[in-house]
């Protein structure tokens, strides 16, 4: 942990379990907490690259024959560079970064729209767990805030995603590392914009999240609690990195197997 990030931590989980009375704030992660994708990103890629290429082609913008593969590869360069500086790189970023050598650098107005053209073949497979709308209308009928950190390289994916699932009106804010200024979990600053816009101490706020990496880890460096919610989907992000194994800091303060379990979870903490 660098001395930028150390100065942010404002209170250890130990720190605050001592004199925490009870949980007033809830964020939730999105992708693989309260979604799932339930088909082959691989598969749907194909088609919404074609997409893309197809909108950019119909707005004057001549596309190189290797458009698919350029693009996929620009957003695998930015997926490395967020993971290495904790800055997100845009679905935009890439496409811009693809089209710039041919010539196309003011693509004000046709990128944005291109992007949503792009997703939206992927936004009809990301659908929500069967639990997870109801399990935020009980949290919300407790008079518990609500709020919401995806890390995620498109924001209006992000939100249309959470409109169509029907979770809007349960969550606020809702914050994504495409938002500027553009920081991504596991950096405490982006936990520390919900505490500071509820006016909660971080020690009454819990983050839930399949990703101990990125939800339990960013969670406690911001003096949160965190419950992961492991449902045995073993992808990489939701595995406790070998080299983190003894850190406490990465390994969550409750475990679920589904959202139904939290507002139980929850009572456990008042005392």
């Amino acid at each position: 942990m660098n001395a930028e990030k150390s100065n942010l931590i404002r209170v250890s989980p130990r720190q605050s379990a001592s004199y925490c009375k009870m949980i007033q704030g809830i964020i939730f992660d999105l992708g693989w907490t309260l979604t799932y994708y339930d088909y082959d990103w691989n598969a749907v890629n194909v088609t919404a690259y074609k997409n893309a290429a197809a909108f950019l082609q119909s707005n004057g913008i001549r596309v190189a024959e290797d458009f698919a593969a350029q693009f996929h590869a620009a957003r695998e360069r930015g997926w490395k560079r967020a993971d290495e500086t904790g800055v997100e790189q845009t679905v935009e970023d890439a496409l811009r970064e693809t089209l710039a050598p041919l010539g196309y650098t003011s693509l004000d107005g046709i990128a944005p729209r291109a992007v949503e053209v792009f997703f939206a073949e992927h936004e009809t497979h990301w659908v929500a767990y069967n639990d997870s709308l109801a399990t935020l209308q009980e949290l919300a009928q407790r008079g518990l805030r609500i709020g919401l950190i995806s890390n995620a390289d498109d924001d209006g994916l992000v939100r249309r995603q959470i409109k169509h699932a029907g979770f809007e009106p349960y969550l606020s804010p809702i914050l994504s590392s495409a938002q500027e200024p553009r920081w991504r979990k596991p950096d405490p600053r982006i936990f520390h914009l919900i505490s500071d816009a509820w006016q909660l101490a971080p020690s009454d706020i819990v983050m839930i999240g399949d990703a101990p990496m990125y939800d339990v880890l960013g969670a406690h460096r911001a003096g949160m609690k965190a419950i992961w919610i492991d449902r045995n989907e073993a992808r990489a992000w939701q595995k406790i990195p070998d080299a983190l194994a003894n850190d406490p800091m990465i390994h969550a303060d409750k475990i679920v197997r589904t959202l139904s379990e939290i507002p139980k979870q929850l009572d456990s903490w008042l005392v």
